[in-house]
């Protein structure tokens, strides 16, 4: 999929590459009678501050809880068991731009920034119940951590997202109502996903009060960064008073390196209160270099506000989704067991954008 959309859109910036030898306002020939004009423009400016309401989409399994559950009459007793997980929530990010519209035929240059900083929490309390709260089900090599149950846990996810776009336009007009925007550049991209979870076993001790018998915590930490070539093309169709519906289609291909480091951390304590044993098992996979495609997308629409001291103001709303593919790794099993298991880094919401002119 991405191939074909990478493919097209290379077709559409080879249009635009082709305008920009042709004379200001001259219309290009097609054969469907339409005609696409690079149109005139004075040198100008445009900055844009955008607010996002997003959520990645990357869930943290962080226990399973086994329940004893009994039929009607309480003959037969099975266990039930039931993942544990932090859903990630919407959290607010921001972007900003920056555009200079060169004098001539519809060129310009973008420098964008976008950031989003996400943290979402979960906890089980099975205390009270007959069942048992276990680790992650798994069998790995060297890391003792699936012996022992838990009846209280808690987990947590942090991501912090970075990306920064460099890009080169061209605008292209398609009679009087729709406008293209072909587009080339470079992105840069920081993605760290951070995932942690505790546990604790409370049991009477020798003065039959509750105390943890056992705690454990583990952590999990992915980060990747990277840069390259991006490319892609806006749309936008004037419904007249102001008014239009827009678009924008873009990929990338950043080529980054990836670091991925697990700790589990366990303690064992007797009825008096004394430490047993402890143990911390740390596992680190050797940064790598990683290519990671990303594809992203948005439908808006703008209402545009026309000053006559040369003074232009639009407020744009919409949706937007952005998806790095195997651009992180949130499983704590795969990164004891192989260095290759990934899974997609994904976001999706709606935004809102202010856009000033400056003539």
């Amino acid at each position: 999929m991405i191939k074909k959309i990478t493919i097209a859109l290379i077709a559409t910036l080879g249009s635009a590459s082709a305008l920009a030898g042709n004379i200001d306002n001259t219309p290009l020939p097609t054969n469907s009678g339409v005609n696409l004009i690079a149109p005139h423009q004075e040198g100008s400016w445009s900055f844009g501050l955008q607010a996002n309401y997003f959520e990645p989409n990357n869930d943290f399994n962080y226990a399973v809880v086994t329940d004893s559950v009994s039929n009607s009459t309480n003959t037969v007793t099975q266990n039930q068991t039931k993942t544990a997980a932090v859903g990630t929530d919407y959290n607010w990010g921001w972007g900003a731009d920056i555009t200079y519209h060169f004098p001539g035929d519809g060129r310009d240059v973008t420098l964008a920034f976008t950031q989003l900083n996400t943290s979402s929490s979960d906890s089980v309390d099975v205390s009270n119940n007959p069942a048992a709260f276990l680790m992650p089900t798994g069998s790995v090599s060297g890391f003792n951590r699936f012996v022992q149950s838990y009846n209280e846990s808690s987990g947590e996810v942090k991501t912090n997202y970075d990306s920064a776009d460099l890009t080169f336009g061209q605008v292209i007009a398609i009679g009087s109502r729709i406008t293209l925007h072909p587009f080339a550049g470079a992105r840069y991209a920081y993605i760290n996903y951070k995932a942690s979870a505790a546990y604790t076993d409370l049991e009477l001790n020798n003065n039959n009060v509750l105390a943890p018998d056992a705690i454990a915590s583990q952590t999990l930490k992915s980060k990747f960064q990277g840069a390259g070539p991006r490319l892609g093309s806006d749309a936008a169709v004037n419904l007249g008073a102001g008014f239009s519906l827009r678009t924008t289609l873009g990929v990338s291909l950043l080529a980054g390196s990836m670091d991925i480091d697990n700790t589990f951390d366990s303690a064992f304590y007797d009825g008096t209160g004394a430490l047993i044993r402890s143990t911390t098992n740390y596992h680190d996979v050797e940064s790598n270099t990683r290519v990671v495609p990303e594809a992203d997308a948005k439908l808006s629409a703008m209402y545009d506000m026309d000053f006559n001291n040369g003074y232009a103001l639009g407020l744009e709303v919409g949706y937007q989704v952005t998806n790095y593919f195997d651009a992180i790794q949130d499983s704590v099993i795969s990164t004891v067991d192989t260095s290759t298991n990934y899974t997609n880094f994904f976001m999706q919401g709606p935004f809102a954008r202010l856009q000033l002119d400056v003539a």
